[in-house]
């Protein structure tokens, strides 16, 4: 890719993070995924923009995935197929688009969030990303995703005060300090 279109490539990633910080102040799940949504669009115009195709691809299926969340969401259904579906379909994708060695770190993180997302307590959401950001983190150091790389430091930062305010909040109750 030329050195424009790498620009406008970070420039998206930019947008990205502020699509993905958006995402974290709605109010509904509904709004979530949506928002969530529009931050793989917009990763997938940087990702193909700097030439990091695998990651471009596996957000791409994370868009499709988040639809099937959303049907699977409103039908009330919380089933083992979905997620492992899309973990096939990722799978299969990550190996079609395989670009460098390092692509097995954006492989391994994006399918263990598709895993982790099904999951129904946000607690263990926000473990999990203790796990799959530093691994999308990694691929992005080396793809040279600069708006990847701030997206995963602060999703992985956020889940971790995340963890610690529930935890907090546990204590508190648990001590019968419900203020």
């Amino acid at each position: 890719m030329g050195e424009t279109a790498y620009i406008i490539g970070q420039i998206f990633g930019g947008i990205a993070i502020l699509f993905g910080f958006i995402s974290y102040q709605v109010k509904t799940q509904r709004q979530l995924i949506f928002m969530q949504s529009a931050t793989a669009v917009v990763f997938c115009l940087h990702y193909l923009l700097i030439g990091a195709y695998t990651g471009m691809a596996m957000n791409a299926v994370n868009v499709v995935r988040n639809f099937f969340y959303d049907r699977r969401n409103k039908m009330g259904k919380n089933d083992i197929y979905t997620p492992l579906a899309f973990g096939l379909i990722q799978a299969a994708i990550g190996i079609l688009t395989w670009n460098a060695w390092y692509s097995v770190f954006v492989f391994l993180g994006i399918v263990g969030n598709t895993v982790c997302m099904s999951f129904k307590n946000p607690q263990n959401v926000r473990k999990s990303i203790l796990i799959t950001s530093p691994l999308v983190f990694t691929y992005d150091a080396f793809a040279a995703s600069y708006g990847g790389m701030v997206y995963e430091a602060v999703a992985w930062v956020s889940s971790i005060i995340g963890i610690v305010r529930a935890v907090s909040a546990g204590k508190k109750t648990a001590l019968g300090d419900d203020t």
